[in-house]
């Protein structure tokens, strides 16, 4: 089984890491300084991600050529060779990219609407920022997003399902 796929995104590229995050990856937002930095993250298997043209001759660095979050996913996955196959679908805290973990609906009362409480019954919990996770009206969207910049189809997921 191969290594699941590592980001360290410059923080310019704030975006595009939370997109990454939502497809399941590990994409740290770090600002890129000096090379002895990049060497770090690269011998610690990271692909390194930013648009500035300093770092465009570092090995393990993949510079973005576009301004658009979805044009940078885009040559992201091309240049990676991603397929759907390795993507976890919203695993990740997309605030902090802590993997998520199933919550216990009664724990989330009271930090979540009462609209999705009485309505939803599977919740997912970030252990490092406790952001409360649901499968909401905001999930087609993101599906619809993900369609049309990757081309890829996700499972539906049933309001009250898993994020």
């Amino acid at each position: 089984m191969p290594t699941e796929k590592r980001f360290v995104v410059d923080n310019m590229l704030g975006k595009v890491a939370k997109w990454l995050r939502a497809l399941g990856f590990e994409a740290c937002a770090v600002h890129l300084k000096d090379a002895q930095q990049l060497d770090q993250y690269a011998r610690r298997g990271y692909h390194l991600v930013t648009r500035n043209t300093r770092w465009a001759g570092h090995p393990a660095t993949l510079r973005v050529t576009s301004d658009d979050p979805r044009e940078q996913l885009q040559q992201i996955i091309a240049v990676l060779g991603i397929t759907p196959d390795e993507v976890h679908l919203l695993c990740r805290c997309l605030r902090c990219n802590e993997p998520l973990q199933p919550a216990d609906r009664a724990l989330v009362a009271g930090q979540v609407p009462d609209y999705v409480y009485e309505n939803c019954s599977v919740f997912h919990q970030c252990p490092q920022c406790r952001q409360v996770y649901w499968a909401g009206s905001h999930l087609p969207r993101m599906h619809d997003w993900l369609h049309a910049t990757l081309g890829w189809k996700f499972p539906s997921v049933v309001q009250g399902g898993s994020p």
